[in-house]
């Protein structure tokens, strides 16, 4: 990667990385005050049925990611000819497969939710008015999906960024409107939020239609263009639909079995990790363009170099959270929040391992992309994630606890991966053994000694403010030492070193 390159990865990582830190900030506060004043039933309410239509907007990162791939690849080949042709058919398929789906949730949702979902009968309409207005919410999504993989193609995080601070502002302000509303609470917080999901979509379109001129609206036909299109994106929205069953599966079996509290729990489960996600999915934005483009400019060995860095990388920055919160999530929650549905700990520490195997995707992912052959890949990998549902469904049958559904996720989650790399590998030979060294044996060694050693000196210190303070702070500096002695290659640990050195001068140098 040239030096251009890596300046500009530098600066994308670092505003990602800025709005990624406030919008955490922010996020974990509005929990708090959601929770406290919807209470945890409305709360769990909301987490399932509004993620009956807004796990339809996990479709979004599905479009994003296709069109996305199709313009980094023009980009990368320096080929601007096609890249408005790209766009705008890509934005009639993206309508169409928006206002499908929400024929589809107007005319079965609701039937659905009286039917089938444990909800207790006073919230019954309220819940109905959820759902629509997340659909709406939804057709905006889809339509500002292809010009938010032009914003990410032309690698402007900083636009990117600025919006996702003006999100999580809203949510924060939503959390606060509800209290004083004089109408019902459920319906008023998916009204406003639903307003927050729309207000920066607009900003989006506006401000890509002020700055990149293939977002010019010119109603375009290519047969050969759109089957291209088309094929990428629907096997984009097949797996992305294989991972919504999945999640949003998951959700509604956990309702039907044990009823709206462990939706609340499995809500706050996932909001504690989405912020420690959003590490690596802010990371991996960056990331993925610069490994499509290598691959369209046929450098074969920086792209596979980027798989491997990439791959250690995902993983440290969740590793650098996890075991603070593995071992204190008891004492977190009850600081964070002041009323903490059952199983909220356990959840969270389930899915915190499922992070840690799920971010190895995100490269074999991208570079399926770059490579363009997703037929096999999801014909076969994602089928076989598919049978997370009905094993979760056997499972919670015979009477396991709720928490069952994770190490089922986990278990079949890592299968998939090695399927999906030996399919990899039939299109661009990795090296197995290489792979397994530079990569899994690397992040094993890391995790395996940093975990027993925090598990030592965690137990030396009680539940207190202080104690999870220092807890985190050992914590980072063991992790850190870690990656940086056992993680990285002799290379990469002389770059951080020499990065190092020239900070302290420059400090020295100062004073």
């Amino acid at each position: 990667m040239g030096t251009s390159n890596n300046k500009r990865l530098a600066k994308n990582t670092a505003f990602l990385y800025l709005r990624m830190l406030i919008v955490m900030l922010i996020s974990i506060y509005t929990v708090r005050v959601v929770l406290e004043n919807l209470g945890i039933v409305n709360y769990g309410v909301y987490n399932v049925v509004g993620g009956i239509s807004s796990a339809f907007i996990f479709f979004q990162s599905a479009l994003t990611n296709a069109t996305q791939r199709f313009l980094n690849f023009e980009l990368g080949t320096k080929n601007t000819t096609r890249l408005g042709q790209i766009f705008n058919l890509s934005l009639e398929i993206y309508i169409i497969i928006a206002f499908i789906i929400l024929a589809i949730g107007i005319l079965l949702g609701k039937w659905f939710i009286i039917n089938r979902l444990s909800i207790p009968t006073e919230l019954i309409s309220a819940a109905c008015i959820v759902l629509y207005l997340t659909l709406i919410s939804l057709v905006f999504s889809f339509i500002s999906a292809v010009y938010e993989a032009v914003l990410i193609s032309h690698e402007n995080m900083k636009i990117y960024a600025y919006i996702g601070l003006f999100d999580a502002v809203a949510k924060l302000l939503v959390a606060y409107l509800i209290v004083i509303t004089p109408f019902n609470r459920l319906i008023s917080y998916a009204f406003l939020l639903t307003c927050c999901t729309i207000i920066p979509k607009i900003i989006t379109i506006i401000y890509c239609k002020k700055h990149y001129i293939e977002t010019s609206l010119k109603p375009y036909w290519n047969k050969i263009l759109f089957k291209e299109i088309f094929s990428f994106s629907g096997w984009n929205i097949y797996g992305t639909a294989v991972w919504m069953i999945n999640q949003q599966g998951i959700n509604i079996l956990l309702n039907l079995f044990f009823g709206p509290v462990v939706n609340a729990a499995r809500g706050i489960s996932f909001q504690v990790t989405n912020v420690i996600n959003n590490f690596v999915n802010n990371f991996f934005t960056a990331v993925r363009p610069q490994i499509i483009k290598t691959y369209a400019a046929k450098e074969y060995s920086e792209f596979i170099n980027l798989i491997f860095v990439s791959s250690r990388f995902s993983v440290y920055l969740i590793w650098l959270f996890f075991l603070p919160i593995f071992f204190r999530i008891d004492y977190i929650l009850s600081i964070w929040l002041k009323a903490v549905p059952d199983y909220s700990a356990i959840f969270i520490r389930w899915v915190l391992i499922y992070m840690l195997i799920d971010s190895l995707n995100n490269p074999l992912w991208s570079a399926i992309q770059a490579v363009g052959k997703l037929k096999k890949t999801i014909l076969y990998g994602s089928s076989f994630f598919l049978l997370v549902f009905p094993l979760s469904y056997i499972f919670l049958k015979i009477g396991f606890k709720p928490w069952i559904v994770y190490p089922i996720l986990i278990a079949v989650r890592i299968i998939y991966l090695v399927v999906v790399f030996k399919i990899l590998n039939t299109y661009i030979l990795i090296d197995c053994k290489e792979y397994l060294r530079s990569v899994i044996f690397r992040l094993i060694s890391v995790c395996v000694v940093s975990f027993i050693t925090l598990l030592f000196i965690n137990r030396m210190f009680n539940e207190s403010f202080l104690s999870l303070c220092l807890v985190s702070a050992i914590s980072v500096v063991i992790n850190s030492a870690a990656i940086l002695l056992i993680g990285l290659k002799d290379n990469e640990r002389k770059i951080v070193i020499d990065k190092l050195k020239n900070v302290i001068n420059k400090i020295k140098a100062k004073h």
